[in-house]
C-alpha cells in the first residue's frame, strides 16, 4: 500500500513538473509575441516617416520640374492612406498611445486635407505647395523624434525592463514551487520508506515481524539442499508482568530479550518478533545437528537466567519449540506448525520448557484435528449415542431428602475408544464449539430427565459444568433459553466452574453472577485448591458452593497435614454462608474425616461411580425413598 501511494505521489509530482515545464514555455511564446507585435507597430511607425518624407522630397521636385504631377498625387495618396491605417488600424493602437504619436499624425494628415485641391491641380509655382512643403519641413523632425524615442527612448527600455523582471519573477516563483515540490517528494519518500519498515518490524524491538519472518523462511527453504532450523520462543504468563508492574515494565523486558537474542545474530542466524510474547529464531547454512542443538540450548538457558533476574517472582516462563527442515516438514506452512506444536509441548510439559518436535506430536495433532471434526458432526446429532451424559450422586448431609448430581459428559469413540473428558473439553474449546457443546449438554439433559418422575425430580439439584468459552455477559440469556420449556425450573440448576474462569475478569464475574442470582440459579467453584488458591476472591464472588478439589481428600486420613487445611476452608465457607462439597470421596475413612470437619455434601465413588440416567433414577429412587422413610421415623419416634 505504501509503495502505491508513493507512486501515485511521484505521478502527482511529474505531472506538477510537466505544467511548470509548459508554463515556462507558454511564458517565452507569449514574451516573443509582445515583442514582435512592439517591433510591428514600431515598424508601422517608421513606414510611416519614410511615406511622409517622400511626398515631401516629391513635392520640392515637383517644385523644381524634376517631377510631374503623377508622382506627386501617388506619393500623396500613399501618406495619406499610410496616416488613416496608422490612425484607425488595431496594430498600431499602442504606439499611437505613446510619445503623442497620434496627434502629430492628425496634424500631418490635415495638412494633407487642406491642401487637396492643390495637389488636384498643381503648378510648381502656386504658392499653396509651397506652404504646404513648409508645414511638413517643420512637422518631420518631430516624427523623427517620435521615431528615435519608440526605439531607443526610456520609455522602450523601462517595458524590455519590466519584461525582464517579470520573467524572473515568475522563473523565481517556478524554482521556489520546484523546490517545494522536491521537499514534499522527499518528506514523502521517508514517510514511504518509514512505512515500509513498519510493514516488516516490530516498533517496540526493531526486529522483522511475522510477515517478514514467513518472506524470509519462504526464501531460506526454496534454495536447493537447504538446511534450516526454526526455534520459537514463548514467554508464558507473561500478561501477569503487565498486568502487576504495567505495560511499561512489559515493554522493557521484552526490549531485554530482543537485545540479548541480537548479540546472536550472524550470517546464519536469522531473528524476528512474531507475536506479542513469542519471538524466532531461524538457523540455516552449514550448522550440523550438534550445533544448532548447542545454539538453541546456549540460547534457552541464557534467556531463563534473564527472566530470573528481571522478574523474581519467577511468574514468566520461558517456553521453546523447535522444527527442522527438510527431516521434520517439507513446507514453510508445516515447518511452522510443527514448531508451534513443539512449543505447545513444551508448554504443558512441567519440567523440561524445551522441546524437539517429534512425530507423537503430529500424531496427537492430527488425532485432535480428527476428534474435533467429529465431535462437530456429533454436536449436530443431538440423539446419537457415542457422546453421552453420565450422572454422579452428590449425597446432601444436612438435607438428605434432597439429593444432588453432577452432569459429567463422556464420549465413546468407535476407533479411539474412551476420549478423556478433559480432551473433549479443550477440544471444543480450542476449535470454537464451546457454545454448541453447552447447548448439547442441556439438551441431552432435558431429554433424560423428561422421563423423570415428578415427584422424583423436584429433590434433584443438577450441577453443569461452563467452560470458558460460555462464560460471559449472554451467559443469563442463553440458559434461560436452554431452560426454557423444559422441566428443570431454574432454581434446581447449580452452575459449577473454576477458579482461573472466575478469575479472569472479576468485574464480569461479579456482574454475571448478580444475573444469575435473579434467575435463581445458583453458583459453585471447581475443584477449588488447584488455581489461584486465593480466599479474597470468595468475599469479592457470591459463591454459593465450594467443591473441595479431591487431590485434598485424597489420604485425608493419612496426611496430618490435609485435615487442618480443608478444616480451615470448611470454617472459613461456613462462615461466609457457603456451602462445602468434598470431592473424591473413595473410602469409609475419608468419609469419617469429612463428617468430622463438616462438609455439606459429599461426592464421590464411596457412594457411587458415574451412572447412566437410568441407573441414576433408579438410584435417586431408592435413595430418597430410604430417606423420606427415615425422616418418618424419626419424626413418629420424637
Amino acid at each position: 500500500m505504501g509503495k502505491v501511494r508513493f507512486l501515485f505521489f511521484a505521478a502527482v509530482m511529474c505531472t506538477f513538473l510537466a505544467v511548470t515545464a509548459w508554463s515556462t514555455w507558454n511564458y517565452e511564446r507569449t514574451f516573443r509575441t509582445v515583442t514582435t507585435n512592439t517591433q510591428t507597430s514600431a515598424w508601422a511607425l517608421a513606414q510611416l516617416e519614410i511615406d511622409v518624407y517622400r511626398l515631401q522630397e516629391t513635392l520640392k521636385l515637383y517644385q523644381t520640374g524634376h517631377a510631374d504631377s503623377k508622382q506627386l498625387s501617388l506619393s500623396y495618396d500613399i501618406a495619406w492612406n499610410r496616416m488613416d491605417v496608422f490612425l484607425t488600424g488595431e496594430a498600431t493602437r499602442a504606439i499611437r498611445q505613446r510619445f503623442a504619436a497620434e496627434e502629430l499624425v492628425r496634424r500631418i494628415l490635415d495638412v494633407l486635407q487642406r491642401h487637396e485641391r492643390a495637389i488636384a491641380a498643381p503648378t510648381p509655382s502656386d504658392p499653396t505647395l509651397a506652404q504646404m512643403s513648409q508645414e511638413l519641413d517643420t512637422l518631420i523632425p518631430r516624427l523623427r523624434d517620435i521615431m528615435v524615442q519608440n526605439f531607443t527612448g526610456p520609455n522602450a527600455l523601462q517595458e524590455t525592463h519590466l519584461l525582464d523582471e517579470a520573467k524572473i519573477r515568475n522563473f523565481a516563483a517556478i524554482g521556489i514551487l520546484l523546490l517545494f515540490s522536491l521537499i514534499m517528494l522527499a518528506l514523502l519518500f521517508r514517510e514511504s520508506k518509514k512505512q515500509h519498515f513498519l510493514a516488516w518490524n516490530d516498533v517496540l524491538t526493531q526486529l522483522p515481524n511475522r510477515a517478514a519472518f514467513m518472506h524470509q523462511l519462504a526464501q531460506l527453504t526454496s534454495a536447493p539442499e537447504a538446511q534450516v532450523v526454526l526455534c520459537l520462543v514463548d514467554l508464558s504468563r507473561f500478561k501477569e508482568v503487565n498486568d502487576s508492574f504495567g505495560h511499561a515494565a512489559g515493554d522493557r523486558l521484552l526490549a531485554q530479550i530482543a537485545e540479548l537474542l541480537l548479540q546472536h545474530r550472524n550470517e546464519e542466524v536469522y531473528l524476528a518478533r512474531i507475536g506479542s510474547d513469542e519471538f524466532a529464531l531461524v538457523m540455516f547454512g552449514n550448522m550440523s545437528g550438534y550445533s544448532w542443538f548447542a545454539y538453541s540450548r546456549k540460547i534457552y538457558n541464557q534467556l531463563e537466567r534473564l527472566l530470573h533476574s528481571e522478574d523474581p517472582a519467577h511468574r514468566v516462563k520461558l517456553n521453546m519449540g523447535i522444527s527442522q527442515y527438510p527431516q521434520h516438514a517439507s513446507s514453510v506452512e508445516e515447518m511452522v506448525l510443527f514448531a508451534d506444536l513443539a512449543l505447545l509441548s513444551a508448554k504443558q510439559d512441567k519440567q523440561l520448557h524445551y522441546q524437539v518436535f517429534n512425530r507423537f506430536m503430529l500424531d496427537q495433532y492430527q488425532r485432535k484435528r480428527l476428534l474435533a471434526g467429529h465431535l462437530q458432526e456429533l454436536l449436530a446429532e443431538p440423539q446419537n449415542t457415542e457422546l453421552y451424559l453420565c450422572y454422579q450422586p452428590i449425597i446432601n448431609i444436612s438435607q438428605p431428602q434432597q439429593l444432588g448430581v453432577e452432569l459429567l459428559i463422556r464420549w465413546n469413540h468407535p476407533k479411539l475408544n474412551f476420549i478423556n473428558p478433559p480432551d473433549i473439553i479443550q477440544i471444543a474449546e480450542e476449535n470454537g464449539l464451546g457454545e454448541k457443546l453447552g447447548e448439547w449438554l442441556f439438551r441431552r439433559m432435558r431429554h433424560d430427565i423428561a422421563r423423570f418422575p415428578a415427584d422424583t425430580l423436584r429433590h434433584i439439584h443438577f450441577s453443569i459444568n461452563l467452560s470458558s468459552s460460555i462464560f460471559n455477559q449472554n451467559l443469563v440469556n442463553r440458559v434461560s433459553d436452554w431452560l426454557q420449556d423444559g422441566p428443570l425450573p431454574a432454581s434446581q440448576l447449580i452452575l459449577e466452574l473454576t477458579e482461573n474462569i472466575a478469575l479472569e475478569d472479576v468485574q464480569l464475574s461479579r456482574k454475571i453472577f448478580t444475573q444469575l442470582k435473579e434467575k435463581q440459579i445458583r453458583i459453585a467453584l471447581d475443584d477449588f485448591g488447584t488455581g489461584w488458591s486465593s480466599f479474597s476472591y470468595l468475599k469479592d464472588l457470591n459463591f454459593d458452593k465450594l467443591k473441595i478439589d479431591k487431590s485434598f481428600i485424597k489420604h485425608l486420613d493419612r496426611d496430618k497435614r490435609l485435615p487442618l487445611f480443608v478444616q480451615a476452608i470448611t470454617d472459613l465457607s461456613h462462615q461466609l454462608g457457603i456451602s462445602v462439597v468434598a470431592e473424591g470421596v473413595e473410602t469409609e475413612s475419608e468419609l469419617r474425616k469429612i463428617l468430622e470437619i463438616g462438609a455439606n455434601e459429599i461426592q464421590g465413588y464411596y457412594y457411587s461411580r458415574p451412572l447412566s440416567a437410568d441407573a441414576f433414577l433408579d438410584y435417586a429412587r431408592h435413595y430418597l425413598a430410604s430417606n423420606v422413610r427415615e425422616t418418618r421415623t424419626r419424626t413418629d419416634l420424637a
